[in-house]
């Protein structure tokens, strides 16, 4: 029987007549029958090994049929369900041991409840773990609020929505009619206007229609005057000077009559638009009509040339500053300002601004323009999708922008020279405000010790001298700049930075406020408690601050008394919902000497129903607090209340109202953060641990609007993310910012034993960052919505009617 007529493996070969031993040296059986050239110095061949057949070397043959690769195949699919069964028992072993953590109340993960059906898929498919993670949580909880009406009309908010969005608080009608018939516009410009955003394919009007509109020369430099006093010290997307080049001085000449031969109708628009974000700071009962009038012209020039066939910088500064312009002067604008912005970036790509354009040989002046306005819409979508709840149409990891030259340095009297507003506001966000939007916006649960990193990140990123605000009286150091324009750059730095932490801590902070109502401090999410607490008083501190010295520009920006509006609600929740925490009383002053801030300083742009919430929230605080000071002899609950940090977390629970904390108790919860400290020791700073435990103690004075000294503290835990070449690293400041840097940072995979029954405050060693949504819902959210049908026929999702009187 010939060997090689077996279907895949032949048995030993016959030793040669002579019976003289095999040769050493040689090729095995299947190396010789297919032809590779091999030294047979072990056992199996490294070919062998290679090509799957291992187990047949070296005397053995496979036949020659197409069936070795389905055999090849077939291996390789075996391996691939070995290893997802490894990763599954390595889950479950992470399940396991999370579920015997007594903050879960001994309930059995979701993990170790998953279908059959799901796991045979998996194993069965291993090829779907290229598009799956095989390391994919559970999708957060924190899936938004939505509404829909009869026709299917939807509109979604998600996890990090702001008070600012919140439509239901303002009210119905702007006071001013933006319709542009309603404006004294001619017909054409109504036709125009129509054609937003996108313009007219054919169209039949020309320039010079916008003639008759245009100012004399004096009113134009007046009301340019008074954009870049009011306007420009936030966003800057067009600098004076290239304005005054490029648009002012062709249009005017040096005679000072007007003409439009030489002025593209997209850069027609820009001067339009910055007239009519100007007029809106100018002291006449017809400024706000005259504004709409002069953001009607800047549409309809911008309508004259298609934006897809034409597009240009000045199509990019147009729609832009046309976003900014809604938002100063129309609060219930929101969804305009959103679908817009989106236009905004996607024409900014259309152009190439994501790319640095040094190599293309542009020039200086074109390169700057460039870097300048993309680092301003990327700053601008970032916050635009935080407030919303709602992913950015811009990622940095799609850039490799340069950052713009600074051309507002500050020197101080030491000699040294520091950055200036807009360059600093560039930096934090590519460094800090990107991790943060990839850190709310994941679908994944993150670890908390991702989240403590963040924080230290955030907290440390270096803020020039000149743009600190003075917190406290006896920082004589520090003082609200006199012109204020920078004053209320030095309050936007502030907010930068605790907004962005109020953004990431606030779920965390809800979870512990709900499963430790008696004293969230004594939970293992201490830290974000303190840290919502803190961030809170200083943005309502920085505010009080700045309106004492700058009251009337302070009172006109109302996205600053947003931020005041949720610290209140942020602050009223600690009260009501867990009245014996040591932070309560504290917590409760605050909040009142922040409503009489904003009652005073908010009129001229608050919405009427804000006020009302806050209210009724200070009520039910103040009802909570006193109770638990009635109560104090009572060790058992005594009744329940509805909880607000089920409001704050987006969640509908009932949670009962427990006996005050004793000394003896606050004592415990010190012992207790001590006991917390040496989870989260090797992931903090030491100060910050310090601050933190030194919190729990009653004698403890909290020093709720001083800074942390962190600038010359090495972090605890060195990471390669922070290294000296991180572009939070401002001590050599470059003009690069390194994209792969925040790349590698961001897309390191999990630490395969890590926990997937969620967030944990153990830390693995080389532990990298996660950037992963919590399954704790955020701040203004409803996940387990009432669906509330009112006589319009919409259905909606509310959360305000426990506030409104």
């Amino acid at each position: 029987m010939n060997a090689e007529s077996s279907r895949w493996v032949t048995g030993p070969s016959m030793e040669s007549a002579a019976g003289g031993a095999r040769k050493t040296g040689l090729s095995c059986a299947e190396c010789r029958r297919y032809v590779i050239p091999s030294k047979l110095k072990e056992f199996p061949c490294q070919s062998c090994k290679r090509r799957g057949c291992a187990n047949i070397c070296p005397e053995g043959t496979l036949s020659a049929t197409k069936g070795n690769k389905v055999l090849m195949a077939h291996t390789q699919r075996l391996s691939g369900q070995v290893k997802s069964m490894k990763a599954r028992i390595r889950e479950l072993e992470e399940a396991l041991h999370e579920s015997q953590n007594p903050n879960h109340g001994g309930s059995k993960p979701p993990s170790l409840v998953q279908a059959p059906s799901q796991s045979q898929e998996r194993v069965r498919l291993p090829e779907l773990r290229t598009i799956f993670d095989e390391e994919v949580r559970d999708v957060s909880e924190s899936i938004g609020s939505l509404s829909i009406d009869v026709d299917g009309r939807a509109k979604y908010h998600g996890e990090s929505l702001g008070s600012e969005c919140f439509q239901q608080l303002f009210p119905a009608q702007p006071s001013v009619p933006t319709d542009p018939k309603y404006l004294g516009l001619p017909f054409e410009m109504i036709d125009l206007c129509n054609a937003y955003p996108f313009g007219l394919r054919d169209s039949q009007y020309t320039k010079y229609l916008f003639l008759p509109f245009l100012p004399p020369r004096e009113r134009a430099l007046y009301l340019i005057e008074l954009y870049y006093q009011n306007v420009a010290w936030m966003f800057d997307p067009i600098i004076r000077d290239d304005f005054m080049a490029n648009i002012l001085t062709p249009l005017y000449g040096h005679t000072g009559s007007p003409n439009i031969n030489n002025v593209h109708s997209h850069r027609l628009s820009v001067f339009f638009i910055l007239l009519a974000s100007g007029v809106v700071y100018e002291h006449s009962p017809s400024s706000g009509v005259i504004a709409e009038q002069y953001h009607a012209l800047s549409r309809a020039a911008l309508s004259l040339d298609p934006i897809y066939q034409d597009a240009t910088c000045a199509t990019v500064q147009a729609l832009f500053m046309t976003v900014r312009y809604i938002y100063q002067t129309d609060c219930t604008n929101n969804e305009s300002r959103w679908l817009l912005m989106g236009v905004v970036a996607r024409v900014a790509q259309l152009i190439g601004l994501q790319r640095d354009s040094e190599g293309w040989g542009l020039g200086h002046d074109e390169t700057q323009r460039r870097r300048i306005l993309f680092w301003e819409i990327y700053t601008c979508d970032t916050w635009t999708s935080i407030a919303n709840g709602r992913p950015p149409a811009l990622s940095i990891n799609h850039t490799d922008c340069w950052f713009p030259e600074d051309l507002d340095p500050v020197t101080k009297p030491s000699g040294a020279v520091e950055m200036g507003w807009h360059v600093w506001k560039f930096r934090y966000s590519a460094s800090c405000l990107g991790i943060s939007v990839q850190h709310v916006f994941h679908a994944r649960v993150p670890s908390y010790s991702a989240l403590l990193e963040l924080d230290l990140k955030i907290r440390k990123f270096n803020l020039p001298s000149h743009l600190q605000s003075p917190m406290e009286a006896s920082e004589a150091e520090r003082a609200w700049s006199p012109e204020a324009p920078r004053a209320m750059q030095q309050y936007c730095a502030l907010y930068d930075k605790e907004a962005n932490l109020l953004y990431i801590h606030r779920s965390w902070f809800a979870q512990a406020i709900r499963e430790s109502p008696d004293n969230p401090l004594q939970h293992k999410y201490a830290p974000s408690v303190l840290a919502v607490y803190r961030s809170a008083c200083r943005l309502i501190s920085g505010l009080k601050g700045l309106y004492q010295v700058h009251p009337h520009p302070t009172s006109r920006t109302w996205f600053f008394w947003s931020s005041v509006f949720a610290a209140c609600i942020l602050l009223g929740s600690i009260v009501a919902d867990s009245p014996r925490c040591t932070l309560a009383s504290n917590a409760l002053q605050e909040l009142d000497q922040a409503m009489t801030l904003y009652e005073q300083g908010s009129r001229p742009c608050r919405p009427p129903a804000t006020m009302l919430v806050l209210q009724n929230l200070r009520e039910r605080a103040t009802d909570a607090f006193n109770a638990t000071q009635r109560d104090a002899r009572q060790t058992s609950r005594s009744s329940f209340h509805y909880s607000d940090s089920e409001e704050v977390g987006g969640r509908k629970s009932v949670t009962t109202s427990l006996s005050p904390v004793s000394p003896a108790s606050s004592a415990f919860s010190l012992d207790r953060l001590s006991e917390l400290s040496d989870d989260f020791a090797r992931q903090l700073d030491p100060s910050i641990v310090h601050y933190y435990r030194a919190l729990a103690d009653p004698g403890f004075v909290l020093p709720a609007t001083g800074e942390l000294e962190l600038d010359n503290i090495p972090p605890a835990q060195p990471s390669a993310q922070y290294d000296a070449t991180s572009p939070e690293d401002l001590s050599t400041p470059s003009p690069f910012f390194d994209p792969s840097l925040q790349v590698a940072m961001m897309n390191q995979s999990t630490h395969p034993t890590q926990s997937i029954a969620g967030p944990s405050t153990s830390v693995p060693q080389q532990q990298p960052l996660s950037y992963q949504q919590p399954q704790h819902p955020y701040f203004f959210e409803t996940y387990e919505p009432e669906i509330i049908s009112s006589k319009s026929g919409e259905t909606k999702l509310t959360r305000w009617e426990q506030w409104k009187p």
